[in-house]
């Protein structure tokens, strides 16, 4: 088994997506998000790209079953139900819901590797589910961090070392890294002892700090807080 990790979000070609299993990850804060919804009882997320594309399937649904969360500039895009801060989502409001979500980053990675044949949900917390379920599928693996529009993105890198860290500590055969799987898994050994220093020296840490919304910042930089694993396909994510 291999393990690659794309540290910008450029999207794959179908030769790189083919037998493999696909990681996406944004910590700040869609799979954060997405991970925290299911664990409080949504139904499903189907991520799409844009506000009009939200809007447009809300509208196809039987009244009542889907609620709508994303952001824009991390803010809370006018007439939708939830933004893109986990403490939102509580089980009162989402329990058996669908869910349409659009955000900057994270809900694009989804799209970008859609035809891969198995696409995780990644964040810190169910970072060790994450791994033991990646292991199970026996496949190689790519890690897509979903970037900061378009960039590099420190916080999501480090969780997909902490991935990397899991997964060949686990493995009962040796694990074979590229050079940027053993590169994101070094970053990850800097931080092990404090994620939350990664988040906050983050661009976009620092950003949703200083609009008022560090409580986000901590709570996703809590690690194993669920063993749920959510899956991607056919548009739609799952509880796997």
């Amino acid at each position: 088994m291999y393990i690659d990790i794309q540290f910008v979000p450029l999207p794959p070609s179908p030769e790189i997506l083919s037998n493999k299993t696909l990681v996406v990850i944004d910590v700040l804060r869609a799979t954060s998000v997405i991970v925290h919804a299911l664990s409080r009882g949504a139904a499903e997320v189907v991520p799409v790209t844009t506000v009009e594309e939200a809007t447009r399937l809300f509208k196809t649904f039987p009244p009542g079953s889907t609620l709508l969360g994303g952001e824009r500039g991390s803010r809370k895009i006018q007439g939708f139900d939830f933004g893109n801060s986990p403490k939102e989502y509580v089980a009162e409001r989402v329990k058996g819901k669908r869910l349409i979500l659009t955000t900057t980053n994270g809900t694009k990675a989804f799209r970008s590797v859609a035809a891969a044949e198995g696409v995780l949900v990644g964040s810190f917390l169910n970072g060790t589910a994450t791994a033991e379920r990646s292991l199970q599928l026996g496949r190689d693996i790519l890690i897509f961090p979903s970037g900061d529009e378009g960039s590099f993105s420190l916080e999501d890198v480090v969780c997909g070392g902490m991935l990397i860290d899991l997964i060949s500590k686990k493995s009962h055969d040796p694990i074979g890294l590229t050079d940027a799987s053993w590169s994101a898994r070094f970053l990850y050994q800097r931080f092990e002892g404090n994620l939350l220093e990664a988040l906050r020296l983050s661009t976009h840490g620092k950003a949703l700090d200083a609009l008022g919304l560090g409580e986000d910042v901590l709570y996703c930089a809590r690690t194993d807080v669920t063993n749920l694993v959510p899956a991607f396909r056919d548009g739609v994510i799952r509880v796997s």
